[in-house]
């Protein structure tokens, strides 16, 4: 089985090949932002040639555009090779990076910049997501976490919280993509391309001062 998993969702631009669950090949990329044409160069890199069975991709969230780019071009593949698709958290990439570092996982709580002084989030407990994807305040985040809890993301975000709490730098890349969405298709959780979606949790700014007009 060749599975292709592709990682837009924020400066790493990146893709990853993996046979039978066996990573063959990566190519992970930091970006300007919304340099996401990259992409596809990437995915040509490490496929060189083959055909994948499956696709994952970093559904979100994270940057809008790099988002739509890569659920798009997810759902592209899918169609055109009539191949399984599945969209990976990147809070569920963080979590499982962070988890990878430290000796405590219940400890840890993945954050993803959402801006305005809030970040992307969600409670893990035993290795899995117990409650639904959010948003909250940084200062709310600061304010009741326990004094035990680890905070992971990218080194700008978790910056925020370490005057009080232990943080882990954990950035999502394509190979974690593969690695989570890998053992997910194991247990039959993919679908067809027209289910894919993006994973937003919140409207951008452009759509945010439509809904104002």
């Amino acid at each position: 089985h060749m599975l292709l998993a592709i990682e837009t969702s924020g400066a790493v631009c990146g893709a990853a090949f993996f046979e039978n669950g066996i990573l063959k090949k990566k190519k992970n990329l930091i970006l300007p932002k919304n340099s996401f044409s990259k992409i596809f160069d990437l995915i040509d890199n490490v496929l060189s040639g083959k055909k994948p069975d499956s696709m994952a991709v970093d559904s979100g969230p994270g940057s809008f555009t790099g988002i739509r780019i890569g659920v798009a071009l997810t759902r592209i593949y899918g169609q055109f090779l009539k191949i399984p698709v599945i969209g990976i958290s990147s809070l569920d990439c963080i979590f499982y990076t962070a988890m990878k570092q430290s000796k405590n996982s219940a400890n840890i709580l993945p954050v993803v910049d959402a801006l305005r002084n809030e970040v992307y989030t969600a409670d893990y407990r035993q290795s899995e997501r117990k409650g639904a994807y959010c948003i909250k305040s940084i200062q709310d985040l600061k304010n009741t976490a326990d004094k035990n809890t680890i905070f992971a993301g990218w080194p700008s975000i978790i910056e925020k919280f370490r005057d009080k709490f232990h943080c882990v730098e954990a950035v999502p890349d394509a190979e974690t993509v593969g690695l989570i969405a890998a053992a997910k298709m194991e247990k039959g959780n993919y679908y067809s391309f027209d289910k894919l979606l993006p994973l937003y949790i919140r409207l951008s700014f452009a759509e945010e001062k439509l809904k104002k007009i």
